[in-house]
């Protein structure tokens, strides 16, 4: 009975030595892999650069992640994540709008052009960062396969994401204070305080 306890214990202590020396190798793997990538990592960050603040809204983590999906290589999630937040967007601006959202993104992109909420350039905006949403949505056969056109296409869809944000949530800084050009898309700016979300990395 000893010896089967006794067996027992060192069975446990080889795995626990098992997975400490395995963590070890996976954290070498991940250190060698972020000192080879680190140039090119910091290089697309730059050239995505996000609209540095926008109102707290429940997609704005959401929105700071599509910049580091794309810093780190993950080229199908950006794409999939910014056509993602601008039906969530499309959505937040249909709300603050008095007016509700149909399921259909296109449909309500021109709502909202045809309300005047938005001119023909945001409008044409949204509409080009939706341009193959379902086939990466859905993965369909047609989704981009060659590694280079998928980070240019990825780059494209970001650099949308930011621009249409920049509009959507433009603002100017006075005496310190947020002034957004758009106060109805900001949550709770009249009660006098702006919750915003920082991107200033």
């Amino acid at each position: 009975m000893t010896c089967y306890t006794d067996c027992i214990i060192i069975v446990r202590q080889e795995n626990k030595m098992n997975k400490k020396i395995e963590l070890i190798h996976i954290q070498n793997d991940l250190s060698q892999e972020y000192q080879q990538s680190i140039e090119q990592r910091a290089k697309r960050y730059l050239s995505v650069r996000p609209h540095k603040i926008i109102p707290l809204t429940h997609f704005a983590a959401v929105s700071a992640e599509v910049h580091k999906l794309f810093r780190d290589g993950h080229f199908y999630g950006a794409i999939a994540l910014t056509q993602a937040i601008s039906e969530a967007l499309v959505r937040f601006m249909c709300k603050c709008n008095s007016f509700r959202s149909e399921k259909d993104h296109e449909k309500n992109v021109d709502k909202l052009f045809q309300r005047k909420f938005i001119d023909k350039e945001l409008k044409d905006k949204l509409l080009e960062l939706w341009n193959n949403r379902h086939d990466y949505h859905h993965l369909n056969y047609s989704i981009e396969q060659d590694r280079q056109k998928l980070e240019s296409l990825a780059q494209e869809k970001v650099k949308l994401l930011n621009k249409i944000e920049s509009i959507v949530f433009a603002f100017t800084i006075n005496n310190g204070a947020i002034v957004p050009q758009q106060p109805k898309y900001w949550p709770d700016i009249e009660k006098g305080k702006v919750p915003v979300y920082l991107r200033c990395e």
